[in-house]
Parts: C-alpha cells; sequence; structure tokens
C-alpha cells in the first residue's frame, strides 16, 4: 500500500471502485445462491438465463432453471460444498431458460462465508453450439416429454429420504393423484402395507436394481392395485446414496387372471369344490405337516345314496342338481378350517381339521340328518328325498401317501352302504369297520 498522497495500490482500487459492478460485468455466468436462491447475478447469467433484467431474477430458486433429470444431482453436489471441501469440479448440467430453451452448460461451484453466513457462488459457462446439441437436445426433450406423458409405465423417482421428487403424468391414471398430490409425498404412502415399500428399498440397496418386483399400491378411491415395479439406485459421485427411481405399471388384470386360471385348475366346475387333484394335494401336504406336528384330523367319505338310479330315472340335468345341492349344504355344515372336495361322480371326501373322534361323529350325524330333512328341487319342479352314506377314519402320519386313509374310510362307506345306508361308518386305525350307536337315522 502506498503512502498518502501516492498511488492506490489494486486492492485500494478494487476497494474504491467497488468489487460488486467489477462481478456484475465481469463475461464469464455467475450466481450467488442464498438458500438455494438468487440473491445475485451478473449481466453474463442473466444473459444465459435469457432474462431481461437481473431483477426479472433475483430470490427465484435456482431448481426451477435445472432440468428435472439434473435436479438431485445438482442438489448434492451444493449440500456437498463445505469448508473441507469449498470447491466443486466441473460438471455438465441441462438448464431450462426463461425463454424455454433448453441450454447445456459447464457448472462449478463454491461455498464462500460472509459474515457468517453460507453462500453459494456458481458459474455456467454456455457449452450448447460447442457440442452442437441444439436440435438434438430438443429433439431429445420432445421425445423424452412424448415418452414421459404417454408411456404405459409411470416413472417416479425419489430423494434420499424416500421422499417422492418427480413421477409422470400416468400416475392421475393409474392411482387417480394428480403430478402435486404426489410430489413431496414419502412412497410408502402410496403401500397399503409400508413395510412392502421398505422391501423394495432394501433390495434395490443390495442389488443395484430390481426388474419387475411385485407389490401393490393404493388408489386414491380405496381399493388396492397389483404393480409390477423395476427400480434402480441413484448414487453422488462419491458413492454416496441419492434415492432411487423407476417405473412401476398396473398388472391387476394379469394377476386376477393367474388367480382365475388357478382357481379353474383346482376347482370342480359344477360344484365349486376342489377337484380331485387339488384335494388330494392339500391332502398329502397335511399329511407331511402331521409328521412334524401332531393334530387331530379325520378323513370322511361321502356317497350319494342310489344317485345312478336317480340319475338314470330323473335325467342328467337333476343330477346335477341334486350334486350342487347336496355340496352345497354339507359345505354349511363344515369348519372354515376343513378340507372339502369332490372326488369324482357323486363321490366327495372331507378332511375334518383339529377334530377328535366323538365331535366328527356330531357333525357327520348332521350331514346324514341335514340332507335327510332336506326336499331336493329338480329341473322339472319335483322334489326329491335323499340319504347320504359316510365313511370315517382318523388320518395320522403313517397315512403317506393320502389314499392310506381314503382305503380305510371307503371301508368304513361300504359298511354303512351294506347296513341300510343314510348313516355312516367307522373304520379304526386297528380294528374292523363298525357303526357308532344311534348312527342309522333312517328310523329316526
Amino acid at each position: 500500500m502506498s503512502g498518502p498522497g501516492g498511488p492506490l495500490s489494486f486492492d485500494e482500487l478494487l476497494m474504491d471502485g467497488g468489487c460488486v459492478e467489477i462481478l456484475r460485468e465481469y463475461p464469464v455466468p455467475h450466481v450467488m445462491l442464498r438458500h438455494n436462491k438468487i440473491a445475485f447475478i451478473n449481466s453474463a447469467a442473466v444473459a444465459l438465463f435469457d432474462g431481461e433484467s437481473a431483477e426479472s431474477l433475483l430470490e427465484k430458486e435456482i431448481m426451477e432453471f435445472i432440468h428435472p433429470l439434473d435436479q438431485e444431482r445438482a442438489l448434492s453436489r451444493m449440500r456437498g460444498l463445505d469448508k473441507n471441501k469449498p470447491r466443486s469440479v466441473p460438471t455438465k448440467i441441462r438448464i431450462n431458460t426463461l425463454a424455454n430453451r433448453l441450454k447445456m452448460i459447464i457448472s462449478s461451484s463454491a461455498m464462500v462465508c460472509i459474515k457468517g453466513e453460507r453462500v453459494i457462488v456458481a458459474t455456467g459457462v454456455d457449452v450448447t453450439d460447442i457440442y452442437a446439441m441444439d436440435n438434438e437436445l430438443r429433439e431429445s426433450e420432445e421425445s423424452f416429454q412424448r415418452l414421459f406423458e404417454n408411456m404405459h409405465d409411470v416413472f417416479y423417482r425419489t430423494n434420499d429420504q424416500q421422499q417422492i421428487v418427480l413421477v409422470g403424468p400416468g400416475a392421475k391414471r393409474l392411482l387417480g393423484y394428480s403430478v402435486n398430490e404426489v410430489i413431496g409425498k414419502p412412497a410408502s404412502y402410496f403401500y397399503p402395507r409400508p413395510e412392502d415399500r421398505q422391501a423394495i428399498i432394501d433390495a434395490v440397496k443390495k442389488f443395484g436394481e430390481v426388474k419387475d418386483f411385485p407389490g401393490q399400491l393404493r388408489h386414491k378411491r380405496g381399493h388396492v392395485l397389483d404393480v409390477s415395479i423395476s427400480s434402480r439406485v441413484i448414487m453422488g459421485p462419491n458413492g454416496e446414496f441419492l434415492g432411487m427411481e423407476g417405473v412401476f405399471r398396473d398388472v391387476t388384470e394379469e394377476v386376477n387372471i393367474k388367480k382365475e386360471l388357478k382357481r379353474l385348475a383346482s376347482t370342480d366346475d359344477l360344484t365349486g369344490l376342489l377337484n380331485r387333484r387339488s384335494f388330494l394335494e392339500k391332502a398329502n401336504h397335511l399329511v407331511r405337516s402331521l409328521q412334524r406336528y401332531h393334530e387331530d384330523c379325520l378323513v370322511v367319505i361321502l356317497d350319494i345314496d342310489c344317485f345312478k338310479e336317480i340319475n338314470d330315472t330323473h335325467g342328467h340335468l337333476s343330477g346335477d342338481r341334486i350334486l350342487k345341492d347336496v355340496s352345497f349344504i354339507v359345505k354349511g355344515l363344515l369348519r372354515e378350517s376343513d378340507i372339502y372336495g369332490r372326488l369324482g361322480g357323486d363321490e366327495f371326501s372331507i378332511i375334518l381339521r383339529r377334530c377328535p373322534l366323538q365331535e366328527g361323529h356330531e357333525i357327520c350325524s348332521r350331514i346324514v340328518r341335514e340332507i335327510k330333512d332336506t326336499k331336493i328341487s329338480l329341473v322339472h319342479q319335483n322334489t326329491i328325498s335323499l340319504s347320504v352314506s359316510l365313511g370315517v377314519t382318523p388320518l395320522v402320519k403313517d397315512d403317506n401317501p393320502f389314499v392310506l386313509a381314503l382305503a380305510r374310510a371307503d371301508r368304513a362307506l361300504y359298511l354303512a352302504k351294506t347296513r341300510g345306508r343314510g348313516c355312516f361308518g367307522v373304520t379304526p386305525l386297528d380294528g374292523d369297520s363298525y357303526l357308532p350307536m344311534h348312527t342309522d337315522l333312517a328310523d329316526h
């Protein structure tokens, strides 16, 4: 610094002339940000943003100008600035200007403290022309917008707190929510079970991405949709977790079709009960579980008495009516835990679960009595009285395969048939088949 009366030093010249004017006219675009809002912008930056004056840009959120696909990265770079890392390396960023033009800039930023307040100084050099990307960027942006707005799948992005920061307009079609209603909400808000969202997060963090992950989302009206979700992790330059992005699509119809096909494959067309194959599958599965956990179970075979003669006399349509009505009556006397299916023809089978033998006697007695007391309507407005015979045997862990138990129950059924029908017989694990006392209800 010179003495009194001498020429001013360069520092004094800057202080006397004012650094602000130099910054304002500096040829490289730069802005100063407080709380991510523009607090100062020089003339070159005003031109970069296609603004008319600095005043038209002051106090605006800088993120308003950052392309949606670059916003999370830009925020991460600014959040990462501190006294240990006061400057960021230059990087390419896309911006949307006030004139709705898309530009590519090379941006870098630095953090300074002014009177204890954190201020970000950011520069941006327009390289759109250098990269000859004006037309390419516009076409890419238009294609992106068309795809984004019309794609069948719904695109979404979350931040590191799992709040949704970007979502496609398809959210309205799929979930009933507008884009504004979705933005800012936690992704788990749209799950009927929030823990399902955590399962996806854990899988994405572990594997980097997931494809066609099955899930469910709740519609604004309350009903639940089946969806297929594909997502990937977003990582920062230093490997930090920034969030997730991906797509989801409605697969409710596909899931329902698969469920219906599975139901049809396992269901008897006429009665709606389990068909023979599915009943035997469930029965054999139960036998395997009995080898690990004890449970009192009984196997029952039910046969409609004289069904062939009734079918021949009244016709097959009446026979079908009888099969449906009998299966319906019996189902109403069973418990939710019982397994009930049609083996074929007029023969049905039941597994009474957690059912001691005496309780099984009572259930079988009710079935015999209920069928006997019910008049079955035939197709020609005639009615008919029926009776059924049943065979009962315990089901144990050694009944592997299940047909061993069926054979014992069949012997009990044969005894009931030969003793006058309309009753039930029992075959114990050891010993001969017998009719319990008072089981023959024909005379009651």
